[in-house]
């Protein structure tokens, strides 16, 4: 594991612009009255032309394909689900249209940035499996942003909450709470994705603002409430 940690530490991402938000919470609002999964799928691919990126293979909206998600969208249900071998399973049960798009633009943005793919090559296949998992999670960071502050936000919970488990797994923290207070090795998964450090940074304060006394200032990107040329904000530790 002292291989692992160090290997990680010394991974040197190319630095990667800001992330500039593209889809404005109020355009995902538009969303949420649509209660057919036919005018769900024209939508959301329709907003998925915004984003500075490719996506690959979109989920089945309403029939069955084996080996690959399925979108359910009927009234009350809003369902992403995986099919395989002609049974389905549900993976995530929402509550709204937002939470139901949040999810399958997680399944289809790519796996990692430009600059986290330069990293992966420089890694081996088997003995860094770990590390692969590491450069994926800080992307889907980079690039949730990239849509908005509420997804990034939302992305950033789930993925700094990974980092921290896999620490205390590695054995370099006793506790989860350990790895996120030092907060070293989370800027460091940060910036995986090409993330500036200063960037990376603001990320750690937005986790922990809540404790702390708290100032507005600007932040890059794309408010979650906002319309594209307006600044982003977030709170800062003071």
């Amino acid at each position: 594991m002292i291989n692992y940690e160090k290997h990680l530490l010394t991974l040197k991402p190319n630095e990667l612009p800001e992330p500039k938000g593209c889809i404005p919470f109020s355009s995902l609002t538009q969303l949420v009255s649509i209660t057919k999964v036919d005018a769900f799928h024209k939508e959301i691919i329709q907003l998925a032309c915004s984003l500075p990126y490719g996506t690959s293979s979109w989920p089945s909206f309403g029939s069955y394909v084996d080996d690959w998600y399925r979108v359910e969208v009927d009234g009350y249900k809003k369902q992403l689900l995986t099919c395989e071998r002609g049974t389905c399973r549900v993976v995530a049960d929402c509550e709204n249209m937002i939470d139901l798009t949040y999810h399958i633009l997680n399944v289809v943005i790519p796996s990692r940035t430009e600059s986290a793919a330069t990293l992966l090559k420089k890694l081996d296949h088997i003995k860094d499996q770990r590390l692969r998992i590491w450069l994926s999670k800080s992307s889907k960071i980079y690039q949730m942003f990239q849509i908005n502050n509420y997804f990034g936000v939302r992305q950033l919970n789930s993925s700094v909450t990974w980092m921290c488990e896999e620490l205390v797994r590695m054995g370099v923290f006793k506790s989860v709470s350990d790895a996120f207070e030092s907060e070293k090795h989370i800027i460091k998964g940060l910036m995986l994705s090409g993330l500036p450090k200063s960037e990376a940074k603001k990320c750690i304060a937005i986790l922990k603002a809540p404790n702390k006394k708290l100032v507005v200032q600007p932040l890059w990107g794309l408010d979650a409430f906002s319309a594209p040329q307006q600044k982003r904000y977030v709170a800062k530790q003071v």
